[in-house]
């Protein structure tokens, strides 16, 4: 009887150094921190499936501090934020550096101020015209040009300067000015039959119709031109003169015309341009002989 008695007391001491034990245990250190895992291997054997593991559960530390993914000082820890992909950017192929062509500058011609020719003296060239033609006359045996200072004379220098001066302001060699053939002018000036005379050795009038009466020519005075693939540069009023007399004896039918026997007068025109251009008109005169 005293032995069952000893056995309950030791028995109730032992359960409750036990409990006391456990409590004490659970209160210092907060019991375990994770759960065994049970043995792989066990459950492997006999085929059965592998029991998973639990996440275990976040125990909070004595100073509020989460354990397992909780922030510190109460504030939450975000899991690892996973590093992204870097997609590597492809190298950038360099464009080449073109080297600029450097366009040669024009070298700009100098401004030149054109030196105005002078004056050529339009008395002189035709003065010295009249002597070369009285001088070829008289090579071909003929009588020379007279020119007296009567009216006659006046009215054919003045009719054939008038035409010239109308060329020059048209611009063009021609027998026909101001609406008038040179039958016409002789007419206007009362000249046609003064003028009109007998071709030797021949039983007709020579009359100014068909431009008989009128020799033309242009030139130039104190500038280069172009004459027959050449350029030609008259530097005074005889030369200027000299190239007139050859182009009227150097044709056919103008020196026909100029080497008419009965013919004893020239009318002699010329104008001069602010470009020195020469215009000429050379109206000759018969003795007035019908028989």
């Amino acid at each position: 009887m005293v032995d069952r008695k000893v056995v309950v007391i030791v028995a109730v001491a032992v359960g409750v150094m036990l409990v006391g034990g456990i409590a004490g245990a659970m209160l210092l250190g907060g019991g375990d921190d994770a759960t065994d895992t049970p043995d792989d291997s066990d459950g492997a054997s006999d085929g059965s499936a592998a029991t998973p593991t639990p996440t275990p559960a976040a125990t909070t530390a004595a100073n509020g501090t989460a354990v397992n993914g909780t922030a510190v000082n109460g504030t939450a820890t975000p899991g690892e934020t996973p590093f992204p992909t870097l997609t590597p950017t492809p190298e950038a192929t360099p464009t080449p550096t073109v080297t600029p062509t450097a366009t040669p500058t024009a070298t700009p011609i100098g401004t030149r101020t054109p030196t105005l020719p002078r004056r050529f003296d339009e008395a002189e060239i035709e003065t010295e015209l009249r002597r070369m033609l009285n001088d070829w006359r008289e090579e071909q045996r003929l009588d020379p040009f007279s020119n007296p200072n009567g009216s006659l004379s006046v009215d054919l220098n003045r009719m054939a300067r008038n035409h010239s001066v109308a060329m020059a302001n048209k611009g063009q060699l021609v027998h026909e000015s101001n609406n008038l053939s040179t039958a016409g002018r002789y007419r206007a000036f009362e000249l046609r039959e003064t003028c009109k005379f007998k071709k030797e050795d021949a039983q007709y009038i020579v009359t100014p119709e068909k431009y008989e009466f009128e020799v033309l020519h242009k030139t130039y005075a104190g500038r280069n031109f172009e004459d027959g693939g050449e350029t030609v540069y008259h530097e005074n009023e005889t030369a200027v003169a000299e190239d007139i007399f050859e182009a009227w004896t150097e044709n056919a039918v103008y020196a026909d015309r100029l080497s008419y026997t009965n013919v004893n007068r020239i009318g002699i025109g010329i104008e001069i341009t602010e470009t020195n251009e020469v215009w000429v008109t050379g109206n000759i005169c018969g003795s007035g002989q019908q028989e």
